[in-house]
């Protein structure tokens, strides 16, 4: 029942610790499915993100497209502008070329009509002043007779004599008057004869002021026409200027959305992988849960059966007890029957006395001895068996040394009470510790053969791995160097000037360090990269590209439209610069520029007549035709430049130089050389086993103790 109950309360604590368990890993389940659940909120947001950023790509795209057609339908009604302008150009040289002619005309046609009618300026002079002085005189006669009739009408009353006077005086007024008309008259005729009669001629709608006057007209509307065509293709050539800058902020912007795209794309994917690590890990604490319960489950089943036997035992417990009650009651009743019996012999007993005194004597002395010697069958057996209990040894394997002790049981006594205050000194033994001992010496000594091995397999590999390391950054940092000088040459080729530089994020670490680009274009500073212009992002890129293809080429190159943001002059450096490389490497090109096809020395092109069916059109050219197209510049007046080399770059320094024996294995070094502490600890033992025979057993145990411990250790 106690073993049970022990065993209860085992049962117990194993399921007390199992829920503990189980309570911590149902939290970090808890913890992983948050974590999961944030790191989908998060993906969901930049998938979001990603959409929007793909949708702007699309947009800006569709804004390059429908620009580029603006100006391309800009450029084409330029070019009829252009062609309009030429047409009025020439329609006006032909009415200038009338108008010079109908000007003649009318000079020739004048002269001769002037001779013709006999004209004077003189006598027109004369017949003019003339008709001048009669209208004079007929202004001055009207207005003094009008003061007359005003102030005869201001009286306020006319008398029959004055009136008839005032009639007279109006009859001679009139009559000087109509004299005057006639003189009047005479002078317009004399002026009339001396104006020639042929201006009318001149002036009328057939005339030939009348047309010269049309064609005046024509040429003015010429000019109208084309300044307001002019003004037109200014115009137009104003938008294609703003809209080719639009274009240009436009493919800076979807460039930046395309870098943003692709960054939140890896972070996507990093967050994928990530939940995808979690799932993972939760599906193993998932397994460890269920793992965990149905370890619970059985325990609460051994404690279901553990409850069941302690009742069970308890029961026949109870049976006993009432079993023994009985027992006891038949004992009694058997002792009243003794006693009966006893009283019945009593007589019989007095004559029996004697003897049995003596026979009590006997008795006596002899259940003494008995007690004596049960007492001491007792002792030597629970001696033994707590021996056998404590020690899992037999006792009777010492017994050839019983005979040898002459030590009183006092003085045995004493020891065994020093010697079991020594080893609660010492703590538990291990009895089974001089097997255990030549057990965990040899596998102590093939542990350490093993460690042996390994520590000289990881020794060689960390010697290996620094070697490969220090080879790999000088190669690394030689390559580099020679990269960085290429490229600083090949950015002042394609510029005509200018710097650029590479370095290293971290020079302190080259296998595992970034590298940032700067350049210097002519005129400006030296900034990042990415704070130049998309034409000067692509010539410095082109840079790099041929800069790497110096110091180790590729049997080939694919560039697609690397030439798109690149104006005429980059596009002729570029190709100078293509053609220079193509006896090392062959460039496949995909481009829309001339000048860049006219660099290469075959042609693809690929066409769909036909909806849905592609066709290829293939066109080499032989040397004299793309020598004779496209002229290259001479190298003969660049000179490279040396780059400084970069400063705070560390290169781990190389291992010590390896020995080896003359059969080729590796010397051993004093400080490679593990001792095995094993030979030391066994002698311990001995030595502590000699200390005392008889306590043995007792004694060897923290050795071999201390020997495993140090095993473990190691």
């Amino acid at each position: 029942a106690k073993q049970l109950h022990e065993h209860q309360s085992e049962v117990k604590e194993k399921i007390g610790q199992l829920e503990n368990r189980i309570k911590n890993v149902q939290e970090r389940i808890d913890e992983y499915n948050e974590e999961i659940d944030s790191l989908n909120a998060e993906l969901h947001e930049k998938r979001k993100k990603l959409d929007d950023i793909s949708a702007n790509i699309d947009g800006f795209t569709e804004n390059i497209r429908l620009s580029s057609g603006q100006i391309e339908e800009n450029q084409k009604r330029i070019g009829a502008n252009s062609r309009r302008i030429q047409e009025l150009d020439d329609e006006r040289s032909a009415l200038q070329k009338q108008l010079a002619a109908i000007t003649e005309d009318i000079v020739t046609e004048l002269d001769a009509k002037l001779k013709d009618a006999g004209y004077s300026s003189a006598a027109n002079r004369k017949a003019k002043e003339a008709l001048d002085t009669v209208l004079e005189r007929i202004k001055i006669f009207a207005a003094g007779r009008a003061n007359i009739f005003r102030d005869f009408a201001s009286l306020p009353s006319h008398p029959e004599k004055d009136a008839a006077q005032f009639g007279a005086d109006a009859v001679q007024a009139f009559t000087d008057l109509a004299g005057m008309l006639a003189e009047l008259s005479a002078a317009v005729d004399g002026y009339t004869k001396t104006t020639p009669q042929f201006i009318d001629e001149f002036l009328s709608p057939e005339g030939i002021i009348t047309r010269k006057r049309g064609i005046d007209a024509s040429i003015q509307d010429n000019l109208s026409r084309a300044d307001g065509i002019r003004q037109e293709s200014d115009a137009l050539a104003k938008a294609n200027g703003e809209l080719n800058k639009k274009i240009n902020e436009y493919k800076d912007t979807l460039a930046k959305l395309r870098i943003n795209q692709a960054q939140m794309a890896q972070q996507i994917t990093s967050g994928e992988q990530q939940v995808s690590t979690l799932r993972k890990t939760l599906a193993s604490e998932e397994s460890s849960l269920r793992e965990l319960q149905e370890e619970l489950y059985e325990e609460n089943k051994r404690k279901e059966e553990a409850d069941e036997q302690i009742e069970e035992c308890e029961e026949q417990i109870a049976e006993l007890e009432e079993k023994g009650i009985a027992i006891t009651r038949e004992l009694n009743v058997l002792d009243k029957q003794i006693q009966e019996c006893n009283s019945k012999v009593s007589g019989k007993q007095s004559l029996l006395q004697k003897k049995q005194e003596e026979k009590n004597k006997y008795q006596a002395r002899l259940e003494k001895l008995s007690v004596d010697i049960a007492q001491n069958e007792t002792e030597i057996r629970n001696v033994k068996q707590n021996f056998q209990d404590n020690f899992s040894r037999d006792l009777m394997e010492f017994e050839e040394r019983m005979y040898k002790i002459t030590a009183s049981s006092a003085e045995l006594r004493e020891k065994l009470s020093l010697t079991k205050q020594r080893i609660q000194e010492l703590g538990q033994v291990n009895m089974m510790a001089v097997e255990q001992f030549a057990e965990e010496k040899e596998r102590y000594e093939r542990q350490q053969a093993s460690f042996d091995d390994t520590k000289k397999s990881l020794d060689n590999l960390t010697r290996v791995s620094e070697e490969i390391r220090t080879k790999s950054s000088e190669l690394f940092l030689d390559t580099y160097n020679k990269i960085r000088r290429n490229f600083h040459n090949m950015f002042r080729r394609l510029f005509n000037g200018g710097r650029a530089e590479l370095r290293l994020v971290d020079p302190a670490n080259v296998l595992t360090t970034g590298i940032e680009i700067y350049a210097q274009p002519p005129g400006k500073k030296l900034v990042n990269i990415s704070l130049l212009s998309g034409g000067e992002k692509t010539m410095t890129a082109v840079a790099l590209l041929f800069a790497t293809y110096q110091v180790r080429p590729s049997p080939f190159c694919l560039l697609d439209e690397i030439d798109a943001a690149l104006d005429d002059k980059n596009v002729t450096s570029f190709g100078e610069s293509l053609r220079a490389f193509a006896n090392v490497s062959q460039y496949i090109v995909i481009t829309h520029n001339r000048k860049t096809v006219q660099c290469a020395s075959s042609m693809l092109g690929v066409t769909m007549e036909e909806s849905g069916v592609t066709k290829v059109l293939q066109l080499r050219l032989d040397e004299d035709t793309i020598n004779g197209r496209v002229s290259y510049g001479s190298d003969d007046d660049f000179v490279e430049e040396d780059v400084p080399p970069e400063e705070g770059i560390v290169i781990p320094p190389r291992p010590p130089r390896r020995e080896h024996n003359p059969d080729g294995t590796l010397k051993e070094s004093a400080e490679n050389t593990t001792q095995a502490p094993s030979a030391e600890k066994e002698d311990g033992a001995a030595k502590i086993q000699g200390e005392n025979a008889e306590n043995v057993d007792t004694i060897q145990a923290p050795a071999a103790e201390e020997t495993v411990q140090e095993d473990g250790a190691h």
